[in-house]
């Protein structure tokens, strides 16, 4: 691993992290559009990019979320998870792209709807579908 590995890494953080305090209006509770998750798009092109949007999610979640230290870990398995599958199939680019609006959409539907008062299927398939839109959109 270079100087030019990290700082790449670095860069790719930062930019979420502000992304993300910039459009933070957006980016939380059921009806997301998370802007930063741009970003995911370059994990198909350099898998190493994986890290530097890790340590993004991680920081601008722990910075910026509502839920605090609980979104910054769910969120960042769920971008862990979503990360692997993008990479695992990035030959099959429209299957790839759909995975950050599927695996957020289930993950942090479910953390949504376990801090919400109602804790009922259709309320996850609600936060579902509004993640997976939003997601897919970006």
């Amino acid at each position: 691993m270079t100087l030019i590995f990290y700082l790449k890494n670095a860069m790719i953080a930062s930019i979420y992290v502000v992304l993300l305090y910039v459009f933070q209006f957006l980016s939380f509770e059921f009806v997301q559009f998370r802007i930063a998750e741009l970003l995911l798009v370059l994990v198909i092109f350099n898998s190493k990019s994986f890290y530097g949007i890790t340590i993004g999610t991680f920081v601008g979640n722990m910075l910026f979320s509502p839920y605090g230290f609980f979104d910054a870990v769910v969120g960042t398995i769920a971008t862990i998870i979503t990360l692997l599958f993008m990479i695992f199939l990035e030959r099959q680019l429209l299957l790839a792209l759909l995975m950050p609006g599927i695996v957020n959409g289930i993950i942090i539907g479910l953390m949504l709807v376990y801090f919400s008062d109602i804790t009922t299927i259709p309320a996850f398939l609600i936060a579902f579908s509004w993640i997976f839109i939003g997601q897919t959109v970006v």
